[in-house]
C-alpha cells in the first residue's frame, strides 16, 4: 500500500503531532508499505530526506515554532506523481487544504486524524479575551466545513471522539503509538542518575514533559510547588520543554521564589527522554487541552507512573493503583496524588509498562491498517 500522510508541522519541532507521524510512518514502512510526507519546510534547510517532500514556509508569528506553507500546489503535484492509494491527513489548516486537493486529483480515499483541539486554543489567534469564544466558535464552523468531504475520521481519545460527536463530527478511536522500544524501563550505560541541576539531596522529581503553552495549565504546577506542604517535603519540580509560555512561567517562579524548588530545563534532545523519564520520581500533566497526552504514555513506557487531571484523555490510560493516579483540580490534593506515586513509584513500575506496551507501534499500527482496509473496500 502506499500512504501520503500530510501534516501542519513536522521536524525539528517535536509535539504530538510529528510523534503521531513518525510513530505511524515507521510502523507502516516496517509492515512493508510505502510512506511519504508532505509538511512545511523548517526554517533551516535540511538534507533532502527520504520520504518527505516540503513546502517553502514563513514562521506563525503568533507561535514561531510552527511554519505556514507556501505553493502547496507543489506538493499536490508531487502527491500526485507518488500515485498514493490512501491519503491520510493530520493537518487541518494549510496542509489539510492541500490534502483535500490531492485526494480529489488522485481520486483515492482520504483518512484524517483530529490531534488538535485548536478552537481552545483561540488565543493565538484572537489575542482579545472577550473575542476567544467568538473566534472558537468560528473554529468548529470551519473544522465541520474542512471534514466534510472525508472518507474516514479518527481520533486518538475516547475523551475526544465525545468531543467531537457533540459538535457534529463522527470519529473513530485510534489512540496514537508510543514507541516501547525507545522508551523502556532500565538504566543506559553512563546515564545520569537525575535530570540536569537536580540536586542530590533532594532525590524526589516531579517531572512535566511537553510544550510551555498557556492552554497547557502549567500555572498549576507553579501553584502546586508554592504550597508550603511542598516546600516541607522538598521535592523539585522539573519542567522540560520550550514554547510561547516559558518566560512567563519563569518570571512567576522567580516572584514566588521557587528557584530552589523549580528547574527549568527547557527543551531536551528526544536521544535524552528515557533517561529523564527513569531519573524521575513520577510526571505529571495538569492539561486539560490533550486530546491523548502521549509523553503520558512515553513516561509509562519507561516505568514512571504519571498523576494527571481526572476526566481528561490522558486519564483513559491512568489507571489508579496501576499507571499512575488521578487529581482534581486542587493542588492539595495533587500534592498528595505525586507524594504517594514518588513514595510508592516501584510499585506502579509494571502497570504503567503494560499499559504503554498496549499503546505500542506495531499494535495501532495493525489497527490503523485495518481501518485503511476497511475505508479501501468501502
Amino acid at each position: 500500500m502506499r500512504v501520503a500522510f500530510f501534516s501542519d508541522t513536522y521536524h525539528p519541532s517535536l509535539d504530538g503531532v510529528v510523534r503521531s507521524v513518525d510513530s505511524f510512518s515507521d510502523g507502516l514502512r516496517a509492515a512493508r508499505h510505502r510512506v511519504k510526507i508532505f509538511a512545511p519546510a523548517p526554517a533551516q534547510p535540511r538534507e533532502r530526506e527520504e520520504g518527505v517532500a516540503y513546502a517553502p514556509s514563513i514562521s506563525f508569528p503568533a507561535y514561531p515554532q510552527y511554519r505556514i506553507p507556501l505553493h502547496e500546489e507543489g506538493l499536490v503535484r508531487e502527491a500526485q506523481a507518488f500515485a498514493p492509494d490512501l491519503i491520510h491527513s493530520h493537518a487541518m489548516v494549510k496542509m489539510g487544504l492541500a490534502a483535500r486537493r490531492a485526494a480529489a486529483k488522485t481520486n483515492v480515499p482520504l483518512v484524517g486524524t483530529f490531534h488538535t483541539l485548536v478552537p481552545q486554543a483561540a488565543h493565538y489567534i484572537m489575542p482579545i479575551a472577550h473575542l476567544e469564544g467568538w473566534t472558537g466558535r468560528r473554529m468548529w464552523d470551519y473544522l465541520r466545513w474542512f471534514y466534510g468531504p472525508f472518507d474516514h475520521l479518527l481520533a486518538p481519545s475516547r475523551f475526544l471522539a465525545r468531543t467531537l460527536r457533540e459538535e457534529g463530527l463522527e470519529a473513530e478511536v485510534l489512540p496514537n503509538p508510543v514507541n516501547t522500544e525507545f522508551f523502556k524501563p532500565g538504566r543506559m550505560k553512563k546515564e545520569k542518575s537525575g535530570p540536569p541541576g537536580a540536586k542530590k539531596s533532594r532525590p524526589q522529581t516531579v517531572l512535566f514533559v511537553g510544550r510551555m503553552a498557556k492552554e497547557k495549565n502549567l500555572d498549576f504546577l507553579l501553584e502546586l510547588a508554592a504550597l508550603k506542604e511542598w516546600k516541607e517535603w522538598g521535592a523539585q519540580l522539573v519542567l522540560a520543554g520550550d514554547g510561547p509560555y516559558r518566560e512567563t512561567l519563569e518570571e512567576r517562579a522567580e516572584r514566588l521564589r521557587l528557584q530552589s524548588h523549580v528547574r527549568f530545563l527547557g527543551r531536551v534532545a528526544d536521544s535524552r527522554l528515557p533517561a529523564l523519564y527513569r531519573s524521575a520520581s513520577c510526571t505529571i500533566q495538569p492539561s486539560l487541552f490533550e486530546t491523548q497526552g502521549l509523553t503520558v504514555l512515553e513516561s509509562m513506557a519507561c516505568g514512571t507512573p504519571a498523576a494527571v487531571r481526572k476526566g481528561t484523555a490522558m486519564a483513559e490510560v491512568v489507571h489508579p493503583g496501576k499507571s499512575g493516579e488521578q487529581f482534581e483540580d486542587d493542588s492539595l490534593q495533587a500534592l498528595e496524588v505525586v507524594r504517594k506515586l514518588c513514595e510508592r513509584r516501584a510499585k506502579y513500575a509494571k502497570g504503567s509498562r503494560e499499559v504503554a506496551q498496549a499503546h505500542s507501534i506495531p499494535s495501532c499500527t495493525a489497527r490503523l491498517l485495518r481501518i485503511y482496509k476497511n475505508v479501501l473496500g468501502s
